[in-house]
């Protein structure tokens, strides 16, 4: 599970260099020459939810769906290397030029090669590239619930989102293989987009098929004013006239037109089962590697029999396990020989964390939130959960992040690191106004009550239901309500240590655990109802949330993750509803430095760190070194923090 930043045209997230290495396990079947063909069998923690649509409908990609997207549809101008930098794909592009003009705006122009074609055989063009920017920044794409921001930094955007302009000003068809698109310094949001230290993440556009996505006819033109999408009959570019097809390719089962190393076959969503094929007409990623590992299979993997599924070959890949406890059961099972498989090991690009939502009940305090935190062994919960394989981190980095290895002393003396501390934590409620009981007198400590905060109307909006009202006052309970996914450890974990844990109970605090299933926990995070399952997620009704967040690439932006501005809220940004200026404004700033400005990055990211630590909208649990585990039946198998299963397959080779 995880919690990806998408924002404007960055593909992925996180800054920094780290170690990965690989040991050879035994096993029985060691010295087996595999068939050319062999399929490979990939176990996944989090379920698909089957939207390939780039994130484009929501502002955070489901994990698995990442995954595939990576695996199937990844004909792109930019992409990561295996240390998280962004490079230029030199399979796609023939020659690539950026230019500033005297305003500070800057013009990303590309010649794509010639020949390139999606796997059905169709030309992949210039026009290609173009065409998903065209859409999400289009009325048709804002009526049909598109969350990106993209509209406001680029010249045009905002005209051409209105429905004011035909064409989209900043984005340019220059010929068949020619396109240009221009960023602006600071856009029509009031946000400084240049300079921008990730900056080479602008310059990333996704080749994507316009009759698969869009239906027949379609193409983009430009008659010298800007690009736009022209059909063959006349039709406009309309929510009417595309949802049908754009909603069919979104969520297809097979048969998807794309462009990456590998096909979609199949998708059973009942099964929790993809099986995927490698596509022969796959131009290579930006080092030209095709792949040579012919058939997969995504399962899901259900946490309390994934290490029996291991053992009897239902899973032959699981990357990046972050339970200590599997991590140990399979190193047993690889050192005695029982499975015949190999393990990669490396610090992870993520932490794992549990959040709250800033504006609802009693997390919306600070004092309440870091209460909370004080409330569980954090250090107790890394060691149980990672057995030795991970630790405690204070805010929202890991171990793996040259920021993190080049700020440990500014850590040391500036983060407060929120120890257990019943006694600490009782008192901040105290501070937080949770001093009565649910009639209005006076709460008394140790009494194994729930307190109560006397609050207003405005302080219990969508916490009605759980309040009491006393001779006209509203008193609002020391209750969280949780969201919880089923299946999972990390929950079972905070529930026996914090949700029932003695000192919660204790402390006046009271935890409703609520489990559901992921795709119910995304949409009450979003509070949008991203997968059509029905219900008003649009409500607020939970206030906190156990989660995980990783980084695929190296760009550490958290832009838009605490913004201000009701249009981005609205489109699913800010989950966690903390509305801070001063945080808003560093996690903004944080990024607007010159790409070669290590030191004001640096010193602005601490920053971001401190404020955040200091307001709590998360309280961090653990970073992992990851462990992920491959068969013997393939070789050249090397995962790293910024590169995952999605992207070492890729490297992989039968062995011999």
């Amino acid at each position: 599970m995880k919690l990806k930043r998408i924002v404007a045209l960055v593909l992925a997230l996180v800054f920094a260099l780290s170690f990965a290495a690989c040991t050879k396990g035994g096993g029985n079947n060691g010295g087996k020459k595999p068939s050319g063909d062999i399929k490979v069998i990939i176990g996944n923690s989090t379920q698909a939810n089957g939207d390939w649509a780039y994130g484009a409908f929501a502002s955070s990609i489901n994990a698995t769906d990442q995954d595939v997207i990576t695996l199937t549809d990844d004909c792109a101008t930019v992409q990561s290397n295996e240390n998280g930098d962004f490079v230029i794909n030199d399979s796609v592009v023939d020659k690539y030029e950026r230019t500033e003009d005297d305003d500070g705006n800057a013009t990303y122009t590309f010649k794509i090669k010639e020949g390139l074609v999606f796997n059905n055989g169709d030309p992949i063009k210039a026009e290609n590239f173009l065409a998903w920017l065209l859409f999400i920044t289009s009325p048709a794409g804002m009526e049909m619930g598109v969350t990106k921001a993209t509209y406001a930094m680029i010249p045009g955007g905002d005209a051409y989102k209105n429905g004011e302009a035909s064409v989209l000003a900043g984005a340019r068809l220059l010929g068949d293989y020619e396109f240009s698109v221009t960023v602006l310094k600071t856009g029509t949001d009031g946000n400084d987009y240049l300079p921008y230290y990730y900056d080479l993440s602008y310059a990333a556009f996704q080749a994507v098929n316009l009759t698969y996505w869009f239906g027949e006819g379609w193409s983009v033109a430009d008659d010298g004013e800007g690009a736009y999408m022209k059909n063959a009959n006349g039709t406009e570019f309309t929510k009417d006239a595309i949802e049908e097809t754009v909603v069919a390719a979104q969520f297809a089962t097979s048969d998807r037109v794309t462009a990456g190393p590998y096909n979609l076959v199949k998708f059973d969503k009942t099964a929790n089962e993809i099986t995927l094929v490698a596509n022969d007409k796959y131009c290579g990623d930006f080092q030209g590697q095709k792949p040579t590992i012919k058939n997969l299979v995504i399962v899901k993997a259900e946490d309390e029999t994934v290490i029996d599924t291991i053992s009897t070959g239902g899973i032959q890949i699981y990357s990046g396990i972050a339970d200590g406890d599997q991590v140990n059961a399979l190193l047993d099972l690889i050192d005695s020989g029982k499975l015949d498989s190999s393990y990669c090991k490396y610090d992870r690009a993520g932490y794992g964390y549990f959040g709250f939502a800033c504006d609802i009940g009693p997390t919306q305090y600070t004092e309440f939130r870091q209460a909370v935190a004080m409330l569980l062994d954090r250090n107790e919960f890394a060691n149980t959960f990672c057995q030795g394989w991970g630790s405690v981190v204070h805010g929202p980095y890991c171990t793996a992040f040259s920021m993190y290895e080049d700020s440990k002393d500014f850590i040391a003396k500036n983060l407060n690191t929120y120890d257990y501390n019943p006694e600490g934590a009782v008192k901040l409620l105290k501070e937080a106004g949770f001093i009565y009981n649910e009639d209005g007198s006076d709460y008394e400590d140790g009494s194994g009550l729930v307190r109560y905060k006397r609050v207003s109307a405005d302080e219990a909006k969508y916490y009605e239901d759980f309040c009491k009202t006393v001779d006209g006052q509203i008193y609002m309970p020391a209750m969280i309500n949780w969201c919880s996914s089923e299946g999972n450890s990390v929950s079972d974990l905070l529930s026996t240590m914090l949700a029932n844990g003695k000192a919660t109970k204790d402390a006046g605090i009271e935890i409703v655990q609520n489990v559901m299933t992921f795709d119910q926990l995304l949409n009450y995070l979003y509070r949008q109802d991203i997968a059509g399952l029905g219900g008003d997620y649009s409500v607020p009704k939970y206030n906190m949330f156990n989660l995980a967040t990783g980084w695929s690439s190296g760009a550490y932006d958290f832009r838009f993750e605490f913004t201000t501005n009701q249009d981005y809220i609205d489109m699913g940004y800010n989950v966690n509803h903390l509305y801070d200026e001063k945080l808003d404004k560093l996690s903004m700033d944080m990024v607007a430095v010159d790409p070669d400005d290590y030191d004001t990055y640096l010193d602005m990211w601490q920053q971001f760190v401190l404020r955040y630590n200091e307001l709590l909208p998360q309280v961090p649990l653990y970073a992992n070194i990851y462990m992920s585990v491959y068969p013997n039946t393939i070789t050249d198998y090397q995962e790293g923090p910024f590169w995952g299963y999605s992207r070492a397959i890729l490297y992989a080779n039968p062995a011999k």
